[in-house]
C-alpha cells in the first residue's frame, strides 16, 4: 500500500522525493514507499543517482552490514518490489530505463530535476549567481528551493553511512539556504519584514553566528541600533558563560561598525535610471 497525499511542485517535474516522506510523485500526488528498508533502498538509490550502487553497499544501508543469511535475495526482492511500483505507476518503459540491474550492483537514472533534493541544490545555486546583483530574484529562488521542503530530509529511513551523512548535509544546505535568503532582503533593503523571523531562527539555532550577524545589521538598518549591540551582547554572553569563547572576529568587526555607525552598513542606492527618450 501506498500513502496518496497532494505535494505542490510548483510546476517541476519531480517525480522522486527525498525531502519528507520517501516516495514517488505522480500527477502532482506522492506515493509515499511503505516500509523501512523499500524507503531506505529507495533512497540510497536516489542519493547515488546515476551511478552504480553495489551489493555491498545496499547490505551497509539495509543491514549495518551484519551477516544475513540469503542477503542477495532479500535485497532483489526489495529491487523487485520498487521496479514493480515504477512500472505501476509510469509504465514499462520508464521502469526498465530508470531501474538497472548490473553485475555489480543497481542504477537508478534520473534528471537532477526530477529529485526533488537535487532540484534543490541547483535553485541555491543559480540564487547565489544571483545574490548581488538581482537580491529579490535570489530571494524568490531560495524560497521556491525552501518550498520543496515538506518534512525532515529522508523521513522514516534509518539507513546506514550514505543516508546519514546525506540527511546531515542537506540539514546543513537547508539553513545555509534560510541564511542566504535572509541575506537576500537585507541586500534588497527589505530587512525590516525578516527581523522577527531572524529572532526567531536566532533563538533556534543560537551557535550560527551568521544569523546573529544578519539580525544585527538588519536591526541597524531599521534605525534600531541600541538594539543591533543589544544582541551583540546577548550572543557574546552565551558564548562566554556557555563555551568560554569570544564571538569571531566577523562579529565583532560587525559591531564595531554598528558602533561607529559605518557608512558601510547602509544600504548602497541604486544608480538613477535613465528615461526612455521619445
Amino acid at each position: 500500500m501506498v500513502d496518496r497525499r497532494l505535494i505542490p511542485v510548483r510546476g517541476h517535474s519531480v517525480i522522486f522525493k527525498l525531502f519528507g516522506s520517501v516516495g514517488l510523485v505522480s500527477d502532482g500526488r506522492l506515493l509515499a514507499i511503505q516500509g523501512g528498508r523499500q524507503r531506505t533502498l529507495l533512497a540510497t538509490l536516489l542519493i547515488n543517482s546515476g551511478k552504480v550502487v553495489t551489493k555491498e553497499q545496499f547490505f551497509e544501508e539495509l543491514w549495518e552490514g551484519r551477516g544475513l543469511v540469503k542477503a542477495n535475495n532479500a535485497l532483489q526482492a526489495l529491487v523487485t518490489r520498487l521496479r514493480k511500483l515504477l512500472r505501476t505507476t509510469f509504465g514499462d518503459e520508464f521502469a526498465a530505463q530508470r531501474l538497472v540491474t548490473l553485475p555489480t550492483g543497481y542504477v537508478l537514472h534520473a534528471e537532477p530535476d526530477e529529485i526533488d533534493a537535487k532540484l534543490f541544490e541547483r535553485l541555491v545555486a543559480v540564487a547565489h549567481n544571483e545574490l548581488a546583483t538581482d537580491p529579490l530574484r535570489a530571494r524568490d529562488l531560495l524560497g521556491e528551493a525552501l518550498d520543496l521542503w515538506d518534512g525532515p530530509v529522508l523521513e522514516g529511513v534509518s539507513g546506514g553511512p550514505m543516508c546519514h551523512s546525506s540527511v546531515l548535509h542537506y540539514e546543513e544546505s537547508r539553513l545555509a539556504a534560510i541564511e542566504d535568503r535572509f541575506q537576500a532582503c537585507i541586500v534588497a533593503g527589505i530587512q525590516g519584514g525578516v527581523i522577527s523571523e531572524l529572532k526567531k531562527m536566532a533563538m533556534l539555532y543560537p551557535w550560527r553566528e551568521r544569523l546573529a550577524e544578519m539580525l544585527m545589521v538588519a536591526l541597524y538598518r531599521s534605525g534600531r541600533q541600541a538594539d543591533a549591540l543589544r544582541e551583540y551582547n546577548v550572543v557574546r554572553r552565551r558564548l562566554v558563560d556557555e563555551l568560554g569563547m569570544e564571538p569571531s572576529a566577523m562579529l565583532q568587526d560587525r559591531m564595531q561598525a554598528i558602533l561607529n555607525q559605518d557608512p558601510s552598513l547602509d544600504l548602497v542606492p541604486e544608480p538613477p535610471r535613465r528615461r526612455a527618450t521619445g
